[in-house]
């Protein structure tokens, strides 16, 4: 995917899959950036993960510098991570457009709208169109060689 180069920041990059366990306990944690949190409290607020899994995540997360830990055991989001804080906020938003617009969309429905109709399609809507409906390029195209030839 190309990036705008006029406001690319190579070091803003965050290469998180959005759709995995270490995004959600980002966003967690990123989200309330003034508190730690146990284990068990991450599990609560995430509680279709399991525990484990939020173990091992926290871990990870930690080993790689992209959070804190206290030393009585509370995981936090650290102070410097800006890129973090922007890519929770990042998954706050999509997460609240996707409950008010709960349609209940798949990926196979969103690839669909990538289709395109076929010529006959288009010659059928045309024959089935109302007045009030805005022509397709073809018709435009007829009406400018109609209106030349008069």
């Amino acid at each position: 995917m190309p990036v705008d180069l006029r406001t690319h920041d190579p070091s803003d990059d965050v290469h998180i899959n959005p759709r995995t366990n270490k995004a959600a306990i980002i966003r967690v944690l990123y989200t309330n950036p003034n508190y730690g949190f146990t284990p068990s409290e991450i599990h609560n607020r995430l509680d279709d993960i399991p525990k484990g899994s939020i173990t091992g995540t926290l871990t990870r997360l930690l080993n790689d510098g992209d959070i804190g830990k206290t030393a009585d055991g509370y995981y936090h989001a650290l102070e410097g991570r800006d890129d973090l804080r922007r890519f929770a906020r990042g998954l706050v938003q999509v997460q609240a457009l996707t409950e008010r617009y709960d349609d209940d969309f798949t990926p196979d429905d969103i690839e669909q709208t990538d289709d395109h109709p076929t010529s006959d399609a288009h010659s059928e809507t045309r024959q089935h169109s109302g007045a009030d409906e805005e022509p397709v390029p073809e018709d435009w195209i007829e009406s400018v060689d109609d209106s030349e030839q008069a």
